[in-house]
């Protein structure tokens, strides 16, 4: 249970088993110790960070959208509510609520909304509000916002590597604009951000695999990577990389086997320098329905859920390939904000 805090018209602050935390416009999320600090006066000692990250995240949607439109993409609105659950294999819970007589579900992921989409347009992005309930473990990590808005990224007909190079080249022109037209920020908050050289390097899961052993974390082979790999290898990396080769298991039911190499998934993350982890994930989109239903089987799903979708895809599938950015570590990464 939640204890619920009024501080003031804007802020609310919640209680939870020692824990405080607090949202600012759905960008950055602090973790304070309750015992110190009854009355959280910290807004004022922080106004001048907050300030600074809703400042640049102006500037990074105002050029996210200059950028894609000049990259042929087109700009849809993200539904809120939904009639069926996100297939997102995360360990978080999913907000509902009942509406005449019906489950609805608040969107934790975009996924299959893009796949619908792509069947009427060739390239579509979207600001998608993302709900999660995060396990109150995740809270000492850098991945827990129960709300965070994500930049989606869908191309019809394309490879994973056609959204690889194409991610590569907006993140290049948006971290130069950024870097440009927020110079005094960036000064102001000793951050030197270099902007990273494209092509990013690639490391295929193997190889991350024997990283991992190589640090003496405990990794199964064909399991979903731990966030500490991720990370261990963020703070080891200059630059940003991608993680390719995924095995089939260790990632959603929606992502298509390679048919060149059996086994393996075309997906793919992509990971920041310095210690600031997960920047995207996404690959390409398995069409053929049979295996859809295999691989929701394997990943425990109720079949049951989806009938839309496998009936969607049966009838006017399109394949596709995209990827998702989370908008507040990107703004943690270019001002250099520890978690």
């Amino acid at each position: 249970m939640f204890e619920e805090y009024s501080l003031t018209e804007k802020y609310t602050l919640y209680v939870s088993e020692g824990n405080n935390w607090i949202t600012y416009g759905g960008i950055i999320m602090i973790v304070l110790d309750k015992e110190k600090e009854e009355i959280p006066r910290y807004i004022e000692t922080i106004t001048d960070e907050i300030k600074a990250a809703l400042s640049v995240q102006h500037v990074v949607l105002n050029q996210s959208r200059r950028i894609l439109d000049d990259l042929n993409f087109i700009e849809v609105l993200a539904p809120v509510i939904k009639p069926s659950r996100d297939p997102f294999d995360r360990r978080s819970g999913r907000v509902s609520n009942d509406y005449y007589g019906a489950p609805n579900w608040l969107t934790s992921n975009m996924l299959i909304y893009k796949q619908a989409l792509i069947r009427t347009f060739d390239r579509v992005y979207t600001l998608s509000p993302n709900i999660r309930l995060e396990p109150l473990s995740k809270t000492s990590t850098s991945s827990h916002l129960c709300e965070l808005y994500q930049l989606d990224l869908e191309m019809r007909e394309k490879t994973i590597y056609d959204v690889m190079r194409k991610t590569e080249v907006f993140l290049e022109r948006l971290f130069q604009n950024v870097k440009l037209i927020n110079a005094r920020i960036l000064e102001q908050l000793e951050r030197e951000f270099n902007v990273p050289t494209t092509p990013f390097p690639r490391m295929t899961y193997s190889k991350l695999f024997e990283v991992a052993a190589s640090l003496d974390y405990p990794l199964i082979y064909g399991e979903t990577v731990p966030l500490e790999v991720e990370e261990e290898l963020s703070k080891q990396a200059k630059k940003p990389f991608w993680i390719v080769d995924y095995p089939v298991g260790s990632r959603g039911f929606y992502y298509r086997e390679d048919p060149n190499k059996p086994g393996n998934l075309l997906s793919m993350n992509l990971i920041y320098p310095e210690g600031f982890g997960e920047a995207s994930s996404g690959g390409e989109r398995e069409i053929k329905v049979n295996k859809i239903i295999e691989h929701l089987k394997l990943s425990g799903k109720n079949i049951s859920e989806y009938k839309w979708y496998l009936d969607m895809m049966e009838n006017d599938g399109k394949r596709s390939a995209g990827l998702g950015i989370g908008i507040e570590r990107l703004i943690r990464y270019i001002l250099g904000f520890s978690v």
